[in-house]
């Protein structure tokens, strides 16, 4: 679904450069396979209930992590990160 899309976000931003290849009915034929795509995404969770159960799995982790641990774990930027390490070593002694 991701390629499908990307290729859909790059023939309306960037339409003109040459290509080795193009897609036979251009974005129609991509959608298309799209909706195919996300349709047998959520039948794959509306069958199978282990799957399903992954998915909320995941969806729990994400939300902690984008909601609690995102600001905790994650440095901003490389110079943060190394800001950070005489502090660390001061804590060891």
């Amino acid at each position: 679904m991701l390629m499908v899309t990307s290729q859909i976000v790059l023939r309306v931003r960037e339409p003109q450069p040459p290509r080795p290849y193009r897609t036979p009915g251009g974005i129609v034929t991509t959608s298309f396979t799209l909706v195919v795509a996300v349709l047998a995404v959520v039948a794959t969770f509306l069958i199978d209930i282990t799957a399903t159960g992954a998915l909320i799995v995941f969806a729990v982790i994400m939300g902690y992590f984008g909601f609690y641990s995102r600001k905790r774990l994650v440095f901003a930027t490389a110079d943060e990160e190394f800001q950070a390490i005489p502090d660390a070593e001061e804590g060891l002694s």
